[in-house]
């Protein structure tokens, strides 16, 4: 029986509103340290305890008198405006008054603050109201957060946050179990858009687990003065946050004008793994559009940017297994508009409304960029832009296209660039005048994560688990042929082998009656069909030394890798997961910007690659924790394994997409030297034994570089009486 509509309980509806503004303990450590940036403070001092989804933070901002402190948190209160028409030209943070509402209901809130030149220090336990802190009063706060009051001529605010989610126990749990490293970046990535903003303010984040008594440093925002330039300061807000994660004379200064906009900001020489150093800031807000973002990611990745690097390894790959990206930070500073504001309850900007502008003068700005270090020529850059995938939907109007004919008319403004000398390797700060551009807004797309197919490769399909899809064929309409081969692992369970062709290829005749009416002529690829048998039978040796932990591995010695702290985050938590695959290792913490990892063991046939090659083992190791984190690689659950699933029974193609990239080329170079080759003469006999063990393959189709192994080439029709 339906129940009638009522309104949801208050107590209910406080406690799921309250979820969107402190979804998690780093966006509530946002909105507060937002809140001291705000109010001035030129010192913001930040303690995390991770153990009990605590915090405080300490500011030296105008502070809280005793009136507005009985009314803070309350919904919907604040000082940033008053009507609407305030948004247009609001410069805070803050606006809506809902962040320490929605804080206090999930948490418990205490707050202590005093405004300069005034003798008393407040404090408030929500939600009860504010009483004086004096030198006889216990603040109802655990001790470990040091609550103090300040002198006459002093003010500021300490903002203590205990036990997050404490009445969502659920959710709770959930946040608990949230890796580290993932907290970690999200508060960098939070902090370093207030850093870009707001480089001056000396910005400290420690965290701790109070039952074990040790603190360790975030970060420190250190080393940024008055006299350095805009792009100085952010590359050194970038260091302070992430750690040494490139060196500083690989990042370039980029800056364009166009009327009332302005891009400015830096884009790194070199590539790095991590795709998350990425950030596009619009008046202070982060823009977030992924589509836009890996766009220009595109960009970058079409002129094979950062690949020039690779060829200074010892250690070569096959092909590019290894991906890398551009780090960049771009402040977009343009006519603010309030819908902007009103788009993201944390602030960002979704959608701008100057897109059609904002958009095609940062893609000038990033050609420019790949033009002055060499990786398009002064012609390219004036060429139309890449027709690309791009998910996001573009309006056709006569009035949008009219506006982006504009901005192409209109983008000859003078750009100031990184460029490089390439005789005396120094970088020097130049002009450029850009000519007529031909950009066209509605060409921008988002290119596609996985690389294009072939068109026959996609018709080759396999399915591992369901062998019963047969081939499919399409008619046209005039002749009735077969124009289309769709062919499925079951076509090779009935098939007859002729004889080898050309000394490169079998031709083989399946004739499944069951799944199609004639049967057909195949031509197989020798090399690409032995390729792949080998490889296969590498991968299942491979997992089954892993299931049985029977890996052969070799110690190292005096095997020290730099790394910056944002990476030892991501190594020491995928420490066990790495084990699983013979490679031990240890994190030493160094500095504030870098940071040891001591590779101790590699199983052998890693070890033998390495062969001493510290770059290429950092950038393989990288790789796979990089793709962990980015679910493009799947942890391997061994205990699962064990326990339920014998070793005669192991499918271990199932498990494949959990093998790391290094061990991936590895094999696929194993299996491509050791493969007969094209040239190579074999018998009827050899040929049978060939295409025998492929038709026993789980994928018998692309070779162990993906190419095809097969190809349809006619049907055998019955000759009519």
């Amino acid at each position: 029986m339906s129940r009638k509509i009522e309104k949801l309980d208050s107590y209910v509806l406080k406690r799921l509103k309250s979820q969107i503004y402190a979804s998690s303990l780093a966006s509530a450590v946002r909105e507060i340290v937002q809140n001291s940036v705000d109010a001035h403070a030129a010192n913001i001092n930040v303690m995390i305890d991770f153990s009990d989804l605590s915090f405080a933070v300490y500011d030296d901002g105008t502070g809280v008198s005793r009136s507005d402190l009985n009314i803070l948190a309350s919904q919907n209160y604040t000082s940033k405006m008053c009507k609407m028409t305030d948004l247009a030209a609001i410069k805070t943070y803050g606006y809506r008054g809902d962040a320490l509402y929605s804080i206090s209901n999930v948490s418990k809130l205490f707050i202590c603050s005093k405004i300069k030149d005034y003798n008393s220090t407040w404090m408030r336990k929500f939600p009860s109201k504010s009483v004086m802190l004096s030198e006889n009063t216990e603040p109802p706060v655990d001790p470990f957060w040091k609550v103090h009051s300040w002198s006459q001529r002093e003010s500021g605010t300490i903002v203590v946050v205990e036990e997050m989610l404490h009445n969502l126990p659920v959710r709770r749990s959930i946040l608990k179990e949230e890796p580290l490293f993932k907290t970690f970046n999200t508060l960098k990535t939070d902090m370093l858009q207030i850093l870009v903003m707001h480089p001056m303010v000396s910005l400290n984040v420690r965290y701790t687990e109070k039952l074990r008594g040790q603190t360790e440093v975030l970060f420190r925002s250190r080393n940024i003065t008055e006299g350095l330039t805009k792009h100085q300061k952010m590359s050194q807000a970038l260091r302070n946050v992430f750690g040494a994660i490139i060196p500083p004379d690989m990042l370039k200064k980029v800056s364009l004008k166009f009327n009332d906009y302005q891009i400015e900001g830096i884009i790194s020489k070199i590539p790095v793994r991590l795709k998350d150093l990425q950030f596009i800031y619009i008046n202070g807000r982060r823009y977030d559009d992924n589509a836009f973002q890996e766009y220009i990611d595109s960009l970058f990745r079409m002129q094979d940017f950062g690949n020039n690097n690779l060829n200074l390894l010892r250690t070569k790959s096959v092909g590019k297994p290894y991906r890398s990206h551009p780090l960049f930070i771009l402040d977009v500073q343009c006519p603010q508009t309030v819908d902007d504001l009103l788009q993201d309850p944390a602030k960002n900007v979704i959608k701008p409304s100057h897109i059609r502008t904002i958009e095609p003068l940062i893609v000038k700005t990033v050609r420019s960029f790949l033009m002055f270090q060499g990786y398009l020529s002064p012609d390219q850059l004036n060429e139309s832009l890449e027709t690309v995938n791009h998910s996001q939907t573009v309006a056709t109007s006569t009035s949008r296209q009219s506006q982006v004919s504009k901005c192409d008319r209109v983008l000859n403004s003078k750009m100031k660039v990184a460029r490089v000398n390439l005789y005396q390797e120094r970088s020097a700060v130049g002009k450029f005048k850009i000519s007529k551009s031909t950009i066209n807004y509605e060409r921008i797309k988002k290119i596609r994560l996985d690389s294009q197919k072939s068109s026959l490769q996609s018709k080759l399909s396999s399915d591992h688990y369901d062998v019963g899809i047969g081939i499919t064929r399409d008619y046209d309409n005039t002749e009735n042929s077969l124009t289309n081969f769709s062919i499925s692992r079951s076509v090779l369970a009935d098939y007859e082998v002729i004889n080898q062709v050309d000394n490169k290829f079998v031709l083989i005749r399946c004739s499944d009656q069951s799944v199609y009416y004639t049967p057909i002529l195949i031509l197989v690829d020798q090399h690409a069909c032995d390729e792949r048998i080998r490889l296969e039978d590498l991968l299942h040796n491979l997992l089954t030394d892993v299931l049985t932990e029977t890996f052969i591995t070799q110690d190292l010695t005096n095997c020290f890798i730099e790394i910056d702290r944002t990476e030892a985050d991501l190594f020491k938590y995928y420490q066990r997961e790495f084990k699983k695959w013979g490679i031990i290792y240890e994190t030493i913490n160094g500095t504030l910007e870098a940071s040891l990892l001591q590779i101790k063991t590699l199983p052998e046939i890693l070890a033998s690659k390495y062969n001493g090659d510290k770059s290429y083992l950092k950038m393989v190791l990288l790789q796979h924790a990089n793709d962990l984190k980015d679910f493009k690689k799947l942890p391997m659950n061994l205990p699962y394994l064990k326990g339920n699933i014998p070793i005669d029974k192991f499918y271990w193609w199932k498990y494949s997409s959990c093998v790391p990239t290094v061990f991936h080329e590895i094999l696929n170079s194993k299996a491509c030297r050791s493969a007969i080759m094209f040239g190579d003469e074999l018998s009827r006999q050899e040929c049978v034994i060939l295409i025998g063990k492929l038709s026993k393959c789980h994928n018998p189709f692309q070779c162990a570089h993906g190419r095809p192994s097969m190809v349809p080439i006619a049907e055998l029709k019955q000759k009519e009486c």
